[in-house]
C-alpha cells in the first residue's frame, strides 16, 4: 500500500502569524522523505487562514530542490481558478525540476469565497473543470495545447520543455460528488476522496469510478486514494483527546470556510451533492456532525488506526492511504510525535497489506 502525506492545511482562525505557520508547515514537510512516505502533497487554496498555500507548484519546485526520492503532487491545482496551458506547463516543468516524480492532482474547488475572488461563476465549475481536465491531461503527455470548447479557447501550442516522461499512473483526482466520477474516469486519473462521512455512503461512487475506468482504459483503476485527519499516539487517552481537539477544531474551520450550511449550496445545481448538509445539521444536530465527523477520520493508537483501516478495507476495498498531521494550530511537536509515530509502527504494515 502508498502511504502519503499531505501538507499546508489549516492555521485555525489565524492561530499563528504567517510567517510562523509557514515556518511551521515547513519544517513538518521535511520530515515526510526521511519518514519514508511515497507521496508529498499540497493544496491549494486562497485568502485565509484555513489553508494559505495559494501556489502548490511553486512550492513543490522547491521541495524537488531539497528531496530525492519522494514524488511530489498537487492536490490539488484547482482547475477553474487557473489557465489550462499554465496548469500544463507547470506540471511538466515541476517533472523535470524533480527527475519525473512530478504527480499531477486536480480539484474543482468548493469555496463561494474563492470563486467570488477569483470571478468565476461558481455554478460554471463543473464545464469548465471539465474542459480543463482534458485540455490538461492531453497535453502533458503530447507535449501540445489546444482547445475549442466555450470557455478555453486555445489554438494548438507546443509546451516547452516538452513532457519529461508520461503522466499515465501518475494522475489524480479530487472526486468525492459523483458528477466528478465520470472524468476521472476518462481522463485516467486515481480516485481521491478526503474522510467526511461513513464510507458506506461513498462506495457506490468508488465502484462507479473502478467500472468507467475500466471501460474507458481497459485495465482496473488504481486503488482510491483516501485522505484522514490522523492522529496518531501510543496512548488511546491521548489519541482520543487529541482527535476530539484537533479534529473537531478542524471541522469549524471546514465549515467555515465552505459555508457548507449556506443557502447558496441548497439552490446550486453544479454542487448538489452537497445541498443537504443544512438539512442534517437540522435533524441530527452541530454537536453530532462534528463528532460524526471526527470519527469519520483515522486516529488512535497505532494498533487502532490499523484496525480502522482494515475495516475500511473491507468497506470499499484496496486502497491508498493519505495522511494529514499538521493542523487545526497545533504545535511543531504534537504534528512532530503523531507523525512519527504513525511512520515507525503503523507504515510498515500497512506497507505489509500490498504484499499479501
Amino acid at each position: 500500500m502508498n502511504v502519503h502525506f499531505l501538507s499546508f492545511w489549516n492555521n485555525f482562525r489565524d492561530h499563528d502569524k504567517d510567517y510562523d505557520f509557514y515556518k511551521k508547515e515547513l519544517a513538518v514537510n521535511k520530515l515526510a522523505e526521511p519518514l519514508g512516505f511515497d507521496t508529498l502533497f499540497c493544496v491549494e487554496h486562497h485568502f485565509n487562514g484555513y489553508s494559505m498555500s495559494p501556489d502548490n507548484f511553486q512550492f513543490l519546485g522547491y521541495m524537488a530542490a531539497i528531496t530525492d526520492r519522494i514524488k511530489l503532487g498537487t492536490m490539488g491545482v484547482i482547475l477553474p481558478w487557473n489557465d489550462p496551458l499554465r496548469v500544463a506547463e507547470r506540471a511538466i516543468v515541476l517533472d523535470h525540476l524533480s527527475d519525473g516524480r512530478a504527480i499531477l492532482g486536480m480539484a474543482r474547488g468548493l469555496a463561494k469565497r474563492e470563486y467570488n475572488a477569483f470571478q468565476v461563476e461558481l455554478e460554471e465549475s463543473r464545464d469548465r473543470f471539465d474542459e480543463a481536465a482534458r485540455m490538461v491531461c492531453n497535453a502533458v503527455e503530447t507535449g501540445f495545447i489546444e482547445g475549442d470548447g466555450p470557455y478555453y479557447r486555445q489554438p494548438q501550442a507546443p509546451l516547452r520543455p516538452g513532457p519529461f516522461k508520461s503522466f499515465e499512473g501518475r494522475k489524480f483526482m479530487v472526486a468525492m460528488s459523483p458528477d466528478t466520477v465520470p472524468i476521472c474516469a476518462e481522463v485516467g486519473a486515481t480516485q481521491a476522496m478526503f474522510a467526511y462521512k461513513p464510507w458506506e455512503d461513498v462506495v457506490g461512487d468508488i465502484q462507479n469510478h473502478r467500472s468507467l475506468f475500466l471501460q474507458h482504459h481497459g485495465v482496473e483503476a488504481p486503488p482510491v486514494m483516501t485522505a484522514d485527519l490522523t492522529f496518531c499516539a501510543d496512548s488511546a487517552d491521548e489519541a482520543e483527546e487529541g482527535a476530539h481537539k484537533y479534529v473537531a477544531r478542524y471541522f469549524e474551520s471546514f465549515a467555515e470556510h465552505y459555508e457548507i450550511f449556506g443557502e447558496h449550496l441548497k439552490e446550486s445545481k453544479s454542487y448538489s451533492h452537497y445541498s443537504d448538509a443544512g438539512s442534517a445539521l437540522e435533524i441530527v444536530g452541530h454537536e453530532a456532525m462534528v463528532e460524526g465527523f471526527v470519527n469519520a477520520n483515522v486516529w488512535g493508537t497505532p494498533q487502532q488506526i490499523l484496525e480502522k483501516y482494515e475495516a475500511r478495507g473491507k468497506i470499499i476495498g484496496d486502497f491508498q492511504a493519505n495522511t494529514i498531521f499538521s493542523y487545526s494550530g497545533m504545535s511543531y511537536e504534537t504534528a512532530k510525535n503523531s507523525m512519527t509515530t504513525f511512520a515507525e509502527k503503523v507504515m510498515p504494515e500497512l506497507r505489509s497489506w500490498g504484499k499479501k
